[in-house]
């Protein structure tokens, strides 16, 4: 997967979910902040993949708990060791 080394960098015990994932990609260095356009463009993409990969794996539709984010509504969220098991399938 193009975004394995974001997931081997999760938290075990933490909720994650695809919008955390990608911010935890930028400030990894992995998402192109020089150019706001392709900041948006490239977390997007990051998003959509993980929840694509979410759904590919089965993950529970009610997630393991809620993640809430300022200015966003409630999402479903999944812990860190769901998301690096399912990697390693």
């Amino acid at each position: 997967m193009k975004y394995n080394k974001i997931i081997e960098k999760l938290v075990e015990d933490e909720l994650y979910t695809p919008a955390t994932i990608a911010a935890l990609g930028e400030a990894l260095g992995m998402v192109d902040t020089s150019d706001p356009e392709k900041r948006k463009r490239d977390r997007q993409r990051i998003r959509i993949a993980l929840g694509r990969f979410s759904n590919n794996h089965n993950f529970p539709d009610e997630g393991d708990g809620i993640v809430t984010l300022k200015g966003q509504a409630p999402t479903p969220g999944w812990f860190g060791w769901r998301w690096k098991a399912a990697l390693h399938e």
